[in-house]
């Protein structure tokens, strides 16, 4: 497998200091003391990785104990806003970059900037990728630090099925994924899945869709909601012809199960091509008949949005941000340092984890990354992985109309309403938020 990509990263920034380097000014700090971590969501082999890492933790900070929980990640911003508000939340939150704006808007987490020793965030810059430091920012302070983003949208491709119905290339644009997924569609296996349930991730998958077709879920200029401009109706109609052709599984199956399900159908040879964020299916096990390759989604041929479009949405889902509620924010700083040293962040290096485009700039240099996606690792090396993306929406109020739109897309693949109707209504209940939000 393969992932063939075409954006640009900009240079690395100046020489990493070695790896051993620790905290400027660390030995001074007060690493002592109880400290809880929240962790939300994670591949199967990040989940494992990160106990393991925090063992090392406590072997370098003796005098700190560790109360560590791992959660769902689609369950982060309600039991984040729960314990800010009754007072029992984490000293340490790891969460998703597009929830930096809420979180710091509500108070939730404070910046990096005013809690770091002299020198600190320039030697944690100096190990990871500047695009996705960024990432942790939000209105010029940093918020969080990154180790890992992902990036929307994505195609899988079982190239056999591809070969079958007679492509000797993916498609590229709508109009050929739509051929393409009802040729390779056959009576026990449609020629295409994706999950539309109202988790984040799917909603995600399909803003990678609407923005490469000009669209926004929101105009950060007017301070308006989005939702239901002709770049992402027609990103939702596409949803609808998919199914209307019959290149889709029966049922609901697409919107009442585990978004990971969708995944599944494709990894056991049941759909001949699955929509996704760049890590695809490599999280989960995949037989080794399966020739399978992953592609960035398909542009449209004329972009009918009225914003410029975007190559990709990237975010990522293991951003590490201090409480505003911690009373020991030392052995706070002391937990990002670590996880800013190149033996945490090579994780993602392909060793064990390949499902994720790395923020250590040298993970990039290790093989096995390079055997997983060596598209990938050319693409970076080349400078041009991130040329046209941008980060997912990022706003307060994001939640809110993020869930408008889930419910939109749900009414739309469940046949309820069409795509103009489903958006339209979700614009009027999104904007009735926002403005509740904005006083």
């Amino acid at each position: 497998m393969r992932l063939i990509l075409d954006r640009r990263s900009f240079m690395h920034m100046t020489t990493a200091l070695a790896a051993t380097l620790t905290l400027s000014g660390s030995a001074a700090m007060a690493q002592s003391g109880e400290l809880t971590v929240w962790k939300f969501g994670g591949t199967p082999a990040e989940v494992e990785a990160w106990p393991a890492a925090n063992d090392r933790f406590l072997e370098a900070n003796p005098e700190v104990t560790l109360d560590y929980s791992f959660f769902n990640g689609q369950i982060r911003r309600q039991k984040i806003l729960a314990g800010f508000q009754t007072n029992r939340l984490a000293d340490v939150v790891i969460a998703f970059g597009q929830d930096i704006p809420e979180f710091a808007g509500f108070g939730l987490i404070q910046p990096l900037d005013e809690l770091a020793t002299e020198g600190l965030i320039e030697d944690w810059s100096s190990r990871i990728v500047p695009e996705i430091m960024n990432a942790g920012m939000h209105e010029g302070k940093l918020y969080a630090v990154p180790t890992y983003v992902d990036m929307a949208t994505f195609l899988a491709v079982d190239m056999d099925a591809l070969a079958e119905a007679g492509f000797d290339r993916p498609p590229a644009n709508w109009d050929e994924l739509r051929e393409y997924a009802k040729a390779m569609t056959k009576p026990d296996r449609p020629g295409i899945a994706f999950p539309a349930t109202t988790a984040p991730v799917d909603i995600n998958i399909f803003e990678g869709i609407a923005y490469a077709n000009g669209g926004r879920v929101y105009d950060e200029e007017t301070g308006k909601v989005a939702l239901n401009g002709p770049g992402m109706v027609d990103a939702l109609q596409l949803y609808a012809d998919l199914i209307s052709d019959g290149s889709t599984p029966a049922g609901t199956s697409m919107t009442e199960t585990n978004f990971r399900d969708t995944a599944q159908l494709f990894g056991q040879g049941r759909a001949a091509m699955w929509i996704g964020l760049s890590w695809l299916n490599t999280p989960w096990p995949v037989p080794e008949t399966l020739n399978w390759e992953g592609f960035p989604f398909p542009k449209p041929a004329a972009p009918s949005g009225d914003y410029p479009p975007v190559a990709a949405l990237m975010d990522g889902s293991a951003l590490l941000m201090v409480s505003s509620r911690t009373e020991n924010p030392e052995a706070a700083m002391a937990y990002l340092d670590f996880w800013t040293q190149n033996e945490q962040l090579n994780t993602w290096g392909g060793e064990p984890e390949i499902a994720r485009v790395p923020a250590g700039t040298e993970a990039w240099t290790k093989p096995g990354l390079a055997e997983a996606w060596p598209n990938l690792v050319s693409s970076y090396d080349a400078g041009d992985l991130f040329e046209g993306a941008m980060p997912l929406p990022r706003f307060i109020g994001v939640s809110a109309v993020e869930s408008a739109l889930a419910t939109a897309i749900q009414q739309v693949v469940l046949g309820q309403l069409t795509a103009q109707e489903a958006l339209d209504a979700a614009q009027e209940a999104a904007q009735t938020q926002i403005d509740l939000l904005r006083g």
